[in-house]
């Protein structure tokens, strides 16, 4: 996150290097839930909560889940 002090709060992922990763096949989506996806992540791109990273042997698939507020 911009502007948090990486010695603060830091995200570290500790991977055997022994272990290969798993491509998960890619699901389809309807074009509603597409739409849902795209706009999430256009809000999280401009918040720069994520970036941009490309992982083409590393793939896992986006997961839905409704708010309370069914959103």
């Amino acid at each position: 996150m911009p502007d948090v002090d990486p010695q603060i709060a830091i995200h570290h992922l500790y991977v055997d290097s022994k272990s290969l990763p798993i491509k998960q096949k890619k699901r389809n989506f309807s074009d509603e839930k597409n739409t849902v996806i795209r706009e999430e992540i256009q809000a999280l791109l401009k918040a720069k909560a994520i970036g941009q990273l490309k992982f083409p042997n590393w793939i896992a698939n986006v997961v839905l889940v409704k708010k309370q507020n069914n959103k």
